[in-house]
């Protein structure tokens, strides 16, 4: 490491499919946050961290803001609330694509006041049309508490690495947080749960997914077969939603396993068999109990 090597904690805050979670991807360089076009895909904090021989920057991939009406909805807010706390900047996505909403104004009214500093990122540049993105971000020149303003495509990596040079700068501490080789903080069970997670809110329709959770069963490494053993339930709030993700003689979960286990397999670098179970649990989404079991402890933000 150089002798002005830096380090700190970035928090990634913005309206539900802002963009966060792929930002953050292109910022470590590869997959740490899933992603899909469904509101409240991230559900907690999760880190992505980047080092190199100059930085360690510890990016803070937060839920999308909302406003709770279960416990798993506080769980999410008082994940954001914690995420901002003693951090050496506030990065606030916005999508550009989408436009400026009044919810982004309120978000920058609030973390304006907040005592880190607050950078914007108006992501999905890729997408949008340039008079319309210029016209965007000119509404937000007015503000004068946001320190810097960028527009960038993390799909397209456009603007990323200039955008993270510039993050270097906000950097105040100097102590390694993490091994060199580390690029997330969670444990490969949570990131298991998280990639079949993914691949059910993908394939499902609209009215199933805010009541989709993994719970994972087993997962052992089986030396004889060379493979790893998974085995997991997909979690649903309603003896019909039961129905959906099974799907006809059983081809949408087999079609959600097929899809879990070769990204499973990517991730962990080795054959994978995956077993998918359907569980229901009415209102699990507001049992402290199954909350807990899921891994979505309140105690972790006290």
């Amino acid at each position: 490491m150089s002798e002005s090597f830096k380090s700190g904690f970035i928090a990634v805050v913005g309206r539900a499919n802002a963009g966060k979670s792929t930002l953050v991807n292109a910022f470590v360089g590869q997959k740490i946050s899933i992603v899909s076009p469904k509101p409240q895909t991230t559900r907690e904090n999760i880190l992505g961290i980047w080092t190199d021989e100059t930085c360690q920057m510890i990016f803070v991939d937060t839920p999308g803001a909302l406003n709770p009406k279960t416990l798993l909805g506080d769980f999410m807010v008082r994940s954001i609330e914690q995420a901002v706390v003693d951090v050496d900047c506030i990065l606030l996505v916005i999508d550009g694509h989408d436009g400026i909403k009044q919810a982004d104004f309120d978000l920058i009214d609030k973390y304006g006041k907040a005592d880190a500093p607050l950078v914007v990122a108006v992501t999905k540049t890729d997408i949008s049309q340039p008079e319309k993105m210029m016209a965007e971000l000119a509404k937000l020149n007015k503000y004068d508490c946001i320190r810097e303003i960028f527009a960038v495509s993390a799909r397209r990596n456009r603007g990323v690495e200039e955008l993270k040079t510039h993050l270097k700068n906000y950097l105040n501490d100097d102590r390694v947080y993490f091994d060199e080789d580390y690029v997330t903080d969670r444990p490969q069970r949570f990131l298991v749960c998280e990639e079949i997670r993914e691949k059910t809110l993908l394939c499902l329709n609209e009215e199933v997914p805010h009541g989709i959770g993994i719970s994972l069963n087993k997962m052992t490494f089986n030396e004889e077969e060379d493979r790893w053993e998974i085995d997991a339930d997909i979690i649903v709030e309603k003896a019909s939603h039961k129905s959906i993700v099974l799907g006809k003689k059983g081809r949408m979960i087999k079609s959600i396993g097929m899809a879990a286990r070769e990204s499973i397999q990517k991730m962990l670098e080795a054959r994978v068999r995956l077993d998918l179970w359907v569980r229901v649990k009415e209102d699990w989404r507001n049992s402290e109990r199954m909350l807990n079991e899921i891994g979505y402890n309140k105690k972790d933000l006290d």
